[in-house]
């Protein structure tokens, strides 16, 4: 008689839970959630609950119901390298790099235990504590942590590194930190991978910094404004600047000229004036009109030279990249 493997009911409500929503939602992913307390796995699941969902469920359930859903969505059976440790699948029909963010910042802080990889520097700051003198002196120093004696207290005399970044911590080290209320550890759910219409991306993909891509944008608008206008290409972002450039230019030809308009018409006057009082200067000085300075001040006029030609150029570039902040 041949063995047929039974499938608990617990399972199979599982199972069934994730072919239902995989048809429900158009993305899913795998999930870390190793040493996420049960409380705060709760407080993130609630708080995602309007857009995604989160089942946690045996790593080989899911290997096995993503190697059914295959034949449907064609590449999701990739996921299943991401299932190692403690893990779960997301699903949603969000963006995925929105989720990623989303779940990024509902991270935590928590103590860290002996065993522990530390997630980055651990950094002891310099300050007092709350430690009367003893052998906290000496236990600080095991970990090259200095410290000293101030107004009756234990004082850390200068920030100290740790751990860094992979290292593991060990116990001591762990109690330490926890009698110091230094809670190095992150924790929350972290996102693996997710899969979206036949693509997977990963946690390296998801994790971008948009500061640095909008810097970048803005830089390279900046970059083009001032290309364009250097090989004088006429667009909708760079004409105010050609027509002001040419209004310029315009003025410029018309006091040097000496062609009355309203636009010259002061400028001419000034000049008219400086000249007349250069005239009446070159007189003997009992023949000069009374009243007249003893040095005419130099009058600027409006013609534009290379120099703030080369000024103005600048100006418009930065009009342009600011006006990039409404596309994000």
């Amino acid at each position: 008689m041949a063995y047929t493997a039974k499938v608990s009911p617990r399972n199979d409500m599982f199972a069934n839970k994730i072919r239902e929503h995989a048809k429900k939602y158009s993305i899913l992913g795998i999930v870390d959630v190793t040493g996420l307390p049960a409380p705060q796995f709760q407080k993130i699941r609630s708080s995602i609950k309007k857009t995604a969902e989160v089942l946690i469920v045996k790593r080989n359930l899911i290997k096995i119901v993503l190697a059914e859903l295959e034949s449907t969505y064609p590449g999701v059976s990739q996921l299943a390298e991401k299932c190692n440790g403690v893990v779960g699948i997301v699903f949603t029909n969000d963006n995925p790099f929105t989720l990623f963010k989303f779940v990024q910042k509902n991270k935590s802080t928590a103590p860290a235990k002996g065993g522990q990889i530390a997630p980055s520097d651990i950094v002891v700051p310099a300050g007092p504590t709350s430690f009367a003198p003893g052998p906290i002196i000496g236990e600080l120093g095991a970990f090259k942590i200095k410290a000293g004696i101030t107004a009756g207290k234990v004082e850390i005399k200068e920030d100290s590194i740790v751990a860094k970044e992979g290292d593991v911590i060990s116990d001591g080290l762990a109690g330490i930190l926890s009698r110091l209320g230094i809670e190095p550890m992150e924790v929350g759910l972290n996102i693996k991978a997710i899969y979206e219409g036949g693509t997977i991306y990963d946690r390296a993909i998801l994790d971008v910094d948009e500061d640095a891509i909008l810097a970048d944008l803005k830089g390279a608008a900046s970059d083009c404004f001032k290309l364009s206008i250097g090989l004088e290409y006429y667009t909708n972002e760079n004409i105010t600047y050609f027509i002001s450039e040419a209004g310029r230019d315009s003025l410029g030809l018309g006091v040097g000229v000496a062609y009355p308009a309203a636009e010259t018409i002061k400028s001419l006057l000034s000049k008219a004036n400086a000249q007349g009082n250069g005239v009446g200067l070159a007189l003997p000085e009992e023949q000069r009109p009374a009243g007249l300075a003893a040095a005419a001040a130099p009058v600027a006029t409006p013609v534009a030279n290379e120099e703030s030609k080369e000024e103005s150029k600048d100006e418009p570039a930065a009009e342009a990249t600011a006006g990039l902040g409404g596309f994000f």
